[in-house]
């Protein structure tokens, strides 16, 4: 029994690790676009303020990247403090949103974890069209996971599962939704969410982690 128990925790561990993967993943990959989305672009002196600043930032936090643990803090410290300035005192343009994502995006990073729920929850309250949501929604709900809210974060992932808006998540927010199951101790719940992703996305590599999984709990 211990030894099922101490597999179980291993496994949930690698799960939890595949998870930061991709929202790493998914924070670079915005923080590549970005750039790009404002470039192209018109707009108001206070825009393009937001572009030039949002651009230098995640200049100096790559640069971070290949330096030393206190200079990657100084790094993102210093940006959670830019973003903010941004957003407090510059009025509202199409590049709010990724401003939004970016401060939320850090201090996730920092681990300041309710005040990513809260910029994270504010995106959601005042861009609920944007495509952005239901990346927006799948940052909270690990935000959420990370602080033992399980229960609130895999009705976030489920939720972000039926949206027609979003399949393009779908395999990795059912990979996350099985996880908390099995946090929460929901064991046929979570072999659900995994079937659910090995038979409708069986190519993909949410689908091998599910497999995985799925090896172990049936």
């Amino acid at each position: 029994m211990d030894d099922a128990k101490l597999r179980i925790r291993k496994c949930l561990k690698t799960l939890d690790e595949y998870k930061l993967k991709i929202a790493v993943g998914f924070a670079i990959a915005i923080a590549i676009g970005v750039p790009v989305y404002l470039y192209s672009q018109k707009g108001t002196n206070d825009f393009n303020e937001v572009w030039s600043r949002v651009y230098q930032i995640n200049y100096e936090l790559a640069v971070a990247q290949n330096e030393g643990p206190q200079e990657k803090t100084e790094a993102i410290e210093g940006a959670i403090s830019e973003y903010t300035f941004l957003k407090d005192n510059l009025s509202m343009t199409d590049a709010t949103p990724w401003l939004l994502l970016e401060l939320g995006n850090a201090q996730y990073k920092a681990k300041k974890h309710d005040e990513a729920i809260t910029t994270y929850r504010e995106f959601i309250a005042r861009f609920g069209k944007h495509p952005l949501v239901p990346i927006i929604s799948q940052s909270l709900g690990y935000v959420l996971e990370e602080k033992g809210q399980l229960e609130e974060a895999v009705g976030l992932f489920e939720k972000i599962a039926n949206a027609p808006e979003s399949t393009y998540l779908k395999a990795q927010v059912k990979l996350d939704a099985g996880r908390c199951y099995e946090k929460l101790g929901q064991l046929d719940s979570a072999v659900a969410a995994y079937k659910d992703v090995t038979g409708s996305f069986p190519e993909s590599s949410c689908a091998k982690m599910a497999e995985y999984r799925l090896e172990d709990l049936e």
